[in-house]
């Protein structure tokens, strides 16, 4: 994820003033205030992180002051920018207050509510940390008619709805590295976000098992990635970090085009493809490479490597490496 704003970067006496800039650069422009009858906070702490995941935005906030702040987005803001998206957000932490479409929502950790651009919102942040994760997407992904969905702007997720929890729990890790680089991360987005807001409209086509296997299978996408470089990882390793049973994680994978340890090999593969083709480390010894992608026996490693790309790795970094021009 990449910084949007970040007011540790500037003087506390500045921070104010740039998250305010800060906020009014966001996808869904907002402006911040403080109560008329209270100074700006004395210290103020306040970030987004942001990352394009196909048609999808994910923003990270993270705000921590000594003064109560409002922030809101107002129909001026509203005429002068709007994607036209819904956004779905999830506390990590709770006190967050929102006022939207004629609900005031006060949101504990990890509770999901609807958001609508196109209609103004306050939020009142408490002055404990808070953190949320937003998930903003345009309101034509959803085959379903806005009249239709707009009873459900602004309020919270109940959570007896089916795959809620697995689905917060799943954007909260969206903001690990290792989780957007998922490949198929956009189509399991879509498929669940649609799935979540059928299944408030108690829609026969909300999250279905398939939808929750993909929910899940994502998730253990990422726990491998986060853990390429142990070479004693296999599925009981692999259940172990997902908190599931080693027969749970087979189920999982049963429909899937690989299984877990052909998921592992490939992942582990491939990057150490994209490591021998970084320039940066162009002086890493192949084996060093190895190792760091949890290889031990380089005969292994050659010959997994030469199947899946055709050429060995001493091969692919001769070719990769470009040459000095004339």
């Amino acid at each position: 994820m990449e910084t949007l704003y970040d007011t540790a970067t500037v003087p506390p006496l500045d921070r104010y003033d740039y998250y305010q800039a800060g906020s009014a650069t966001e996808l869904a422009p907002v402006t911040v205030t403080v109560p008329v009858h209270c100074r700006p906070p004395g210290q103020l702490r306040a970030a987004m992180l942001v990352a394009e995941i196909g048609d999808f935005a994910l923003e990270a906030h993270t705000f921590a002051a000594d003064r109560e702040v409002s922030v809101r987005r107002t129909d001026r803001l509203i005429r002068a920018s709007d994607p036209e998206c819904y956004r779905l957000v999830t506390a990590l932490t709770p006190g967050i207050r929102v006022q939207h479409a004629g609900h005031t929502a006060d949101l504990r950790a990890r509770d999901i509510a609807l958001y609508d651009t196109s209609q103004p919102w306050e939020t009142t942040n408490p002055t404990s940390l808070v953190q949320t994760i937003m998930l903003t997407f345009p309101r034509a992904l959803v085959p379903v008619g806005y009249s239709t969905v707009r009873p459900l702007v602004g309020s919270i997720t109940p959570k007896g709805v089916p795959g809620r929890s697995l689905f917060a729990q799943f954007l909260i890790g969206l903001t690990e590295p290792a989780a957007i680089e998922v490949p198929s991360l956009p189509e399991v987005l879509r498929e669940c976000v649609v799935g979540l807001i059928r299944q408030r409209l108690d829609e026969r086509a909300g999250i279905t098992p398939h939808t929750l296997r993909l929910l899940q299978r994502t998730s253990i996408h990422a726990i491998i990635r986060r853990n390429l470089a142990d070479p004693t990882l296999d599925p009981e390793g692999i259940a172990r970090a997902a908190h599931i049973s080693t027969r749970y994680l087979y189920a999982i994978f049963q429909d899937a085009e690989l299984t877990p340890m052909q998921l592992l090999k490939n992942l582990r593969l491939h990057e150490a493809h994209r490591q021998l083709q970084d320039p940066a480390l162009s002086d890493a010894p192949i084996n060093t490479i190895m190792s760091a992608v949890g290889y031990v026996r380089p005969d292994q490693f050659a010959r997994d490597f030469h199947q899946l790309f055709g050429a060995s790795p001493q091969s692919h970094r001769h070719l990769s490496t470009p040459r000095p021009t004339p």
